[in-house]
């Protein structure tokens, strides 16, 4: 894992700090600032808390996300996970029973297996046995199993969803909601996979919008319900970006454009806007309109084969997805062939897989890893890791995009490719004094 000195030169880098300038800076000699750029390791984290005091930088801007993943991937038994089992209390009796899945450091997901353990004899939203939280900062994606009721409270109205397994859902931060088994013959327990995960909206970014402060960080947000105002409020926000006044836009576009428009431009007058502004043509464009919760019966859901109907080697069933999270994609996920095959997946987004299935399936990882994944189990992969799935059986899989995706794909083109491994580990100062 790379280490807080490794980060340590980039700091420099951006604050264009010789040694001798940081050694003055942090009242130390300069050997120590030189040894440091060797990689010797920082064992006085004084010097750390010496920096964060003296330059504009952030503890956590001196350390590397650890990586806890063996050749890509990181694997969790269904043991491991009866072990982490642990009993939690609503209205002053057993709710949930909680039990972990596989997580790790690099990946955005929090998932767990939860088992509802308070039966409801009806479906009314009002059900004083269901038990609401507050809601939670992370994005839920749920996966049910057996007869479950998820209540939610949309608008300030308590609802109620009556779900099955392979049903799905989607809820977005903060919206209050919970889970109960629904009354059956046969006296089971419903269960729900909880996938809880970061999008865009990570710690950084709460970090910096806690820093902005609340008055100003409310004006950031933009009106998705509407896509003509979206438009011009995103219009609006790219103005002040660049101190432009509409009307000088208007002037200099011969549009006419102002916030009592009835309906969006057309995209020949969008590019021409964005051509004036020096900005994208889609960052123009009015997202889908937002949906806190969205709910999917399985039978209604879309399948196809994969690579081709002709070449049946797994099955995709479409869950619960959302145009306004594009790279969050979650599927049940059929292996339909015992053969052997060369048919390998190479997918650029986290993937968190679970065996929803009752028969153990196999997965060889950049073909030369393989791993047997029983009923219960579960398995992490970081994106673009080569991979393929044995054996007959049926799986869920969530994919998420992480911080590598939109934008940042695009600005990483602007990098040489070259260049690459210098923004991954910058080991060379920002000017050599010799040359």
């Amino acid at each position: 894992m790379p280490t807080p000195s490794k980060k340590f030169r980039k700091i420099l880098n951006d604050l264009k700090r010789r040694p001798e300038d940081a050694a003055k800076d942090l009242g130390v000699e300069k050997n120590v600032i030189e040894e440091i750029l060797k990689n010797k390791e920082i064992s006085d984290l004084s010097l750390i808390e010496k920096a964060v005091k003296v330059w504009p930088v952030n503890y956590s801007d001196f350390f590397y996300t650890e990586d806890d993943t063996s050749n890509g991937y990181k694997i969790f038994k269904v043991a491991d996970a009866n072990a982490s089992e642990r009993i939690m209390y609503r209205g002053g009796k057993p709710y949930y029973s909680y039990k972990d899945t596989v997580m790790s450091k690099i990946s955005p997901f929090r998932p767990e297996w939860i088992q509802e353990l308070v039966t409801v004899n009806n479906n009314k939203p009002n059900n004083p046995e269901a038990k609401f939280n507050n809601g939670h900062f992370l994005h839920q994606f749920t996966y049910f199993i057996g007869p479950v009721n998820f209540y939610y409270i949309e608008n300030n109205k308590k609802k109620v969803a009556k779900m099955n397994t392979g049903d799905s859902m989607y809820i977005s931060p903060y919206i209050p909601h919970t889970f109960t088994t629904r009354k059956n013959k046969e006296g089971i327990l419903g269960s729900i996979l909880a996938l809880t995960y970061t999008d865009k909206i990570d710690g950084e970014i709460v970090n910096e919008l806690s820093a902005v402060g609340f008055d100003l960080a409310k004006k950031y947000k933009i009106n998705t319900n509407d896509e003509v105002i979206s438009f011009y409020e995103n219009l609006k926000y790219h103005l002040n970006a660049s101190s432009i006044k509409i009307d000088d836009l208007n002037k200099k576009t011969k549009l006419k454009i102002n916030k009592n428009i009835k309906k969006i431009p057309d995209l020949k007058k969008i590019k021409k806007i964005a051509n004036y502004l020096n900005i994208n043509l889609r960052d123009l464009l009015p997202p889908t309109k937002s949906k806190s919760v969205k709910i999917k019966i399985s039978k209604n859901n879309r399948s196809w084969f994969y690579p081709s109907t002709e070449k049946k080697i797994y099955k995709f069933h479409e869950l619960t997805n959302l145009p306004e999270l594009p790279l969050s994609k979650a599927y049940e996920f059929h292996i339909l062939s015992n053969k052997n095959h060369k048919e390998n997946l190479e997918v650029p987004c986290h993937q968190y897989i679970f065996n929803i299935g009752n028969n153990k399936c196999r997965i060889i990882i950049n073909d030369k890893f393989s791993e047997n994944l029983g009923s219960g189990d579960s398995i992490y992969l970081k994106p673009n890791l080569k991979h393929k799935f044995l054996q007959k059986g049926k799986l869920l899989v969530l994919r998420i995009g992480g911080k590598i995706s939109g934008d940042v794909l695009y600005q990483m083109s602007m990098i040489s490719k070259e260049n690459i491994e210098r923004l991954v580990n910058d080991n060379l100062p920002w000017f050599n004094e010799n040359n």
